[in-house]
């Protein structure tokens, strides 16, 4: 932002008579703005314009002041020549979140506002918004021979990732260096922003056989999206290997994530990983439905969490039978009363949270519904909880219900997961909100 009062009026007649010339039929001209966006304006904080194969889901983001009127507001859409071809009219308030999603369609979380027109020309070309024909903010990406945006253009950003200001909501007057290409984050923080990771560790566990069967738990298989968005915010992503989660392997850690494991845990890693949570780690249990074993070894992930039910396999050593034992270390369990008939549901927030923030519904196609002994419960339906939370000595618990919702569905053989009728949530305020709340940057 510039503070040069006299200087900023200038630019903003100037704008104004760009756009009166625009609107008699002539293209503005003339060299790229100067920041225009003053304090109590929003800005144009991240647009998601190149989906793979044909678009959908594409979106564009604003920031600003909660509860603003947009009345008065509009978009601007320029080619890569800067001829005007679209023009979008906004309404409504920015929420309580700070961010205003344009969705092209209802497939975008956190949308505040839908409009076909959402959908921006991919390669190159310019964005700008508006208020009442004056030029509030501006962005030009790519490589247009006409710029409207501000300072030297912005990269572009290729099918499958955005392009977004970071750190979030900076606007130094320079699309160059204001935006950077990362994960779709709509309805929640940037990259490096407030809340990013800013290279916090988050581990995925990879001990227990979360990749055996036709289940790819891996961040280089069907999590992959997920670790990639996570990394978009700030976060540093990697795996536990071996054998067994210790204390030496946990050092360092903000995170742990465990999805769907399918072999039990000893009383040795069961003392680690409390530890760790009253520690201040913050600890997602992602389970699946009952009887989904991958391995054939007796034990599902519900099992692996609250401990050996007593039916098969026919006996289990002491050491293993408490498990996870999550239901008296952590108040959350996954229920052993899910069974693999349950149907298919959309959870919805039962609550209000920081997890929620720009959340609506996910999907859960057959998981398990967690039992809360102690804690809140945050989604469900159908008078059942697929997600809860919950603090443990200076640490964080949450639990969700089903292990599909956060992956691609792409495993790393190239095959295709069964459940890829299901919309990807790990670019969605989800996913990323239940590391960000554990990680204690929500």
């Amino acid at each position: 932002m510039q503070s040069n009062l006299p200087f900023r009026r200038g630019l903003v007649l100037l704008a104004s008579l760009s756009m009166v010339l625009s609107a008699c039929g002539r293209a503005p001209t003339g060299p790229a703005l100067a920041p225009l966006a003053a304090a109590g304006e929003p800005v144009l904080n991240e647009v998601y314009f190149d989906a793979p194969g044909t678009d959908t889901g594409t979106f564009i983001e604003l920031k600003g002041p909660a509860g603003k009127s947009l009345s008065g507001y509009s978009l601007a859409a320029f080619d890569t020549a800067g001829t005007q071809y679209r023009t979008i009219t906004l309404s409504g308030n920015i929420p309580a979140s700070g961010y205003y999603v344009l969705a092209q369609d209802s497939t975008v979380p956190g949308r505040t506002m839908i409009a076909a027109g959402a959908d921006l020309n991919n390669g190159s070309g310019s964005l700008r918004l508006l208020r009442s024909g004056a030029v509030v903010d501006a962005l030009a990406y790519g490589s247009p021979s006409a710029g409207r945006g501000e300072g030297s253009p912005a990269p572009t950003t290729g099918a499958g990732k955005a392009l977004a200001r970071v750190p979030d909501g900076q606007d130094t007057g320079a699309n160059s260096a204001d935006f950077k290409v990362q994960a779709a984050t709509p309805g929640t923080a940037n990259g490096g922003g407030t809340g990013g990771g800013t290279g916090k560790k988050v581990l995925f566990d990879l001990t227990k056989a979360e990749d055996a069967g036709n289940a790819d738990w891996r961040i280089d298989g069907a999590y992959s999206d997920y670790a990639g968005a996570l990394r978009g915010l700030g976060y540093t992503v990697a795996s536990v290997t071996g054998s067994a989660i210790t204390s030496t392997n946990l050092s360092g850690a903000s995170v742990l994530v465990i999805p769907e494991p399918q072999n039990p845990f000893s009383d040795s890693e069961r003392a680690a990983i409390q530890a760790f949570v009253q520690g201040g780690g913050g600890l997602f249990l992602i389970t699946d439905h009952r009887t989904s074993d991958r391995n054939n070894n007796g034990w599902d992930s519900p099992e692996v969490f609250n401990g050996w039910d007593g039916s098969t396999p026919a006996s289990v050593g002491s050491t293993f039978q408490k498990s996870l034992d999550t239901d008296t270390l952590f108040g959350l369990g996954a229920s052993f009363n899910s069974s693999f008939s349950d149907p298919v549901y959309t959870a919805t927030p039962a609550t209000s949270h920081p997890i929620l923030n720009g959340v609506s519904s996910a999907g859960v196609y057959v998981g398990t519904s967690v039992d809360v002994r102690a804690g809140t419960a945050l989604m469900g339906a159908g008078g059942k909880t697929y997600l809860a939370v919950n603090s443990v000595g200076v640490g964080r618990v949450a639990m969700w219900g089903d292990s599909s919702t956060f992956g691609d569905n792409t495993y790393s053989d190239g095959s295709t997961g069964q459940y890829n009728n299901w919309p990807n949530l790990s670019n969605a305020a989800l996913g990323k909100n239940v590391v960000r709340w554990l990680a204690g940057d929500l």
